[in-house]
């Protein structure tokens, strides 16, 4: 039996709002590492700062096109709902070496910019481990959700988006962390870096081995590459103004919330028009869904802040926050939300008369653009609070 795809304000609530909530909490997980390592981060490692946001953004582009095109494959039949099936195999060992290519493109523009600095090599290696490691985990995890949401009638479009995007931003500022205490401690840790070569070469070779799809490969390799060159300009944004945002301090708790929770609703909007879109369903009310989704975002806007308050005033010390400050927070995130969810929408339908599956380019162009206005207004918000 498939998931019923119609959405009604109760529907949403339930298969929308509590996924959104729950990623929200993980987000927040990810906002205490980084602000409590935004200081160490913004003295001797600013090069990580500017490739934070793509490997957040990019890691969830891949995996939500990922799961996005199983999702497509198990709605028309074309695949089994196991993770042994060809076609999920072959695409997840695919999005484990597409996934770092982009962290790799990251990683040289940062050592670009930085050239000359001390430890440039350590902090290469630091990004190379952490994205294998995290990529193989998110490929597994992506089709397991899809898979399983999928058997127990649940529409994987509604959280997959999510759940992916989420966890990739919850474990990729630890994982750098983690890194960076390893490298600072032990001396042998290049081992690691030996044995994730070799693993990245055999997902290489297991995803094209016995044949491949060629269009899907081209179309997501190439968009997610470019997408790397405009996730640094987010990275620089980020770098650039990350002394306003550390004198802003909750800011920096709130950040991954801020960008993975925009990118959450885009990913969902994709993913939703997308299926439809194969489905034969539109071009009829392709924005009907904004009608019940955007109402949620009325609760995650005020939950996002008082969270993010919460951690600050524990790991940071930060006094209660201002009327205006709650007042600008939630202005600024409802129209950025708005616009998330009529942008992805329309994306994917241009995509899809352009030729293009907005599976494998919907995901990676909203969140992409999430990432650089959703940054570009936390740094508004910095000046304004402070």
């Amino acid at each position: 039996m498939q998931p019923e795809r119609e959405l009604t304000i109760s529907s949403a609530l339930k298969q929308v709002l509590v996924p959104l909530t729950l990623c929200l909490i993980f987000d927040l997980g990810a906002g205490i590492f980084l602000g409590i390592s935004f200081e160490k981060l913004l003295t001797t490692y600013p090069e990580i700062l500017i490739v934070i946001p793509g490997l957040m953004g990019l890691r969830g582009n891949v995996f939500g096109s990922l799961g996005s095109r199983i999702s497509t494959s198990l709605y028309l039949g074309s695949s089994d709902p196991t993770i042994r099936d060809e076609y999920i195999s072959k695409n997840v060992f695919f999005s484990i070496w597409a996934a770092t290519v982009p962290a790799l493109i990251l990683s040289t523009i940062a050592t670009i910019k930085f050239f000359g600095k001390e430890g440039l090599t350590t902090t290469f290696q630091i990004i190379l481990d952490s994205s294998v490691i995290i990529s193989a985990i998110l490929g597994v995890l992506t089709a397991i959700i899809v898979i399983e949401s999928f058997r127990r009638g649940v529409d994987p479009d509604n959280i997959m988006g999510p759940a992916v995007t989420t966890f990739a931003d919850l474990v990729s500022i630890p994982s750098i962390v983690l890194f960076i205490f390893l490298f600072e401690r032990y001396t042998a840790v290049w081992v690691s870096t030996v044995v994730l070569v070799i693993v990245l070469v055999m997902s290489l070779y297991l995803s094209i081995k016995g044949g491949y799809d060629k269009k899907a490969y081209k179309e997501t390799l190439l968009i997610v590459c470019l997408l790397a060159l405009i996730q640094s300009v987010t990275g620089n944004i980020l770098q650039e103004f990350s002394e306003a945002i550390h004198r802003a301090v909750f800011l920096s708790f709130a950040y991954p919330a801020v960008i993975g929770s925009l990118g959450n609703y885009g990913s969902i909007m994709v993913a939703r028009t997308s299926t439809r879109l194969h489905l034969g369903e539109l071009p009829s009310r392709k924005f009907a869904d904004i009608a019940y989704i955007f109402p949620t975002s009325l609760i995650v806007a005020p939950v996002i802040f008082v969270l993010a308050y919460l951690s600050a005033s524990t790991f940071a010390g930060m006094t209660f926050p201002e009327l205006e400050d709650f007042l600008y927070f939630i202005a600024i995130y409802l129209l950025l939300t708005a616009f998330v969810l009529f942008f992805s929408t329309a994306l994917s339908v241009w995509l899809y008369r352009m030729g293009v599956d907005p599976d494998n380019g919907g995901i990676p162009l909203t969140t992409t653009l999430t990432d650089i206005i959703g940054t570009l207004s936390v740094v508004v918000l910095a000046y304004l609070i402070v």
